[in-house]
């Protein structure tokens, strides 16, 4: 995915889920956030981070990149099902509708659940950052979709270059992480993807193994 030009900033404090204060060429500014993950490692005073200029919305600028301590880190979690796409290289359907639920992608039979990760420690990739109910339901929901003859998989993208496995954050949200597991042993696809990032393009690099880290 090829990035259109980002503007360096300094990050201040963060008000709310949503909104964040930078300062940019000087000048204190609000931004947008999107993400709803605590990002506490990462959204720190006096880092840099990188803005995107929006084409609509209150705010005219987003957090798009954080520079972590080992590698920028993208912190726009809806692209990862744009990214996933992008590495299948298929055509692939958004937002396919399963009753009342929306799944982030569907190919041929299979119905695609993809979580974006920002979060490394000691090199292991970690989702959730903050407990996540809804994302315990997407899980289970995903694994329903098999009873109709589709198959599920579940798609964590590592948005930074750090990390070398992922694991379920069995320390911020034990019954999501649970959930993840009881997927994986039931038969499903669960994988991992590691990205590359520069302030020119986020790509799909490569997939790391996923593991069951208990113990955090």
């Amino acid at each position: 995915m090829k990035l259109p030009e980002l503007k360096e900033a300094i990050f201040i404090r963060r008000l709310n889920r949503f909104v964040a204060e930078v300062s940019l060429q000087g000048k204190n500014l609000l931004a947008h956030v999107r993400n709803t993950g605590r990002l506490t490692e990462l959204l720190k005073p006096n880092n840099k981070v990188y803005l995107k200029e929006k084409s609509s919305g209150k705010y005219r600028f987003e957090i798009f990149l954080v520079q972590g301590q080992n590698s920028l880190v993208c912190v726009d979690s809806t692209i990862a099902p744009k990214l996933y796409a992008e590495k299948l290289g298929i055509p692939v359907r958004f937002e396919p509708k399963f009753g009342q639920h929306r799944f982030d992608l569907l190919y041929s039979s299979t119905v695609v659940e993809t979580k974006s990760v920002n979060l490394v420690e000691n090199e292991v990739a970690l989702f959730p950052d903050a407990p996540t109910e809804r994302g315990t339901r997407h899980v289970y929901k995903l694994m329903e979709v098999s009873k109709q003859g589709f198959k599920p998989e579940l798609v964590f993208v590592v948005q930074r270059e750090d990390a070398k496995v992922f694991s379920p954050n069995y320390k911020v949200d034990g019954k999501f992480s649970e959930a993840v597991r009881l997927f994986y042993e039931s038969g499903h696809t669960v994988k991992a993807y590691l990205c590359k990032v520069s302030l020119r393009e986020i790509i799909i690099d490569r997939e790391i193994d996923v593991i069951f880290l208990e113990d955090g």
